[in-house]
């Protein structure tokens, strides 16, 4: 196994996924997987690709790739998540979920201004 490296967009799903998956109660590699899984599954995943794009300041495509799926599948998933926001107790939670990703990416080392820019904004 290769050492974690929070400034590959590869390590960087697989911290959003298990973060996701833990706050959910489900395991990282259901999350992770490259099939649909389960509607939980499936949440969880658009859950972890918005936390990307959105606290990090990914691209569309560096999502997609990160998790094997289609630039398009990124892009729905984070108008999902965005709708669902609404709610004020989902919005709450995501921002929670906001604030994990980001204090461990900052913590990254080279890419330390841009997830800092990124997480601030």
């Amino acid at each position: 196994m290769s050492d974690f490296d929070p400034r590959k967009d590869e390590d960087r799903a697989y911290l959003a996924g298990a973060l996701t998956a833990y706050a959910l109660g489900l395991k990282p590699e259901e999350v992770l997987s490259g099939g649909r899984g389960s509607p939980a599954e499936a949440r969880a995943r658009q859950v972890a690709m918005y936390l990307l794009r959105a606290s990090l300041g990914m691209s569309l495509s560096r999502v997609a790739r990160a998790f094997s799926r289609d630039r398009s599948t990124v892009s729905h998933a984070c108008h999902v998540i965005e709708d669902l926001r609404d709610d004020p107790d989902f919005d709450i939670w995501v921002e929670q979920l906001s604030v994990g990703l980001c204090s461990v990416a900052v913590l990254g080392g080279a890419s330390f201004d841009d997830a800092r820019v990124a997480c601030a904004g």
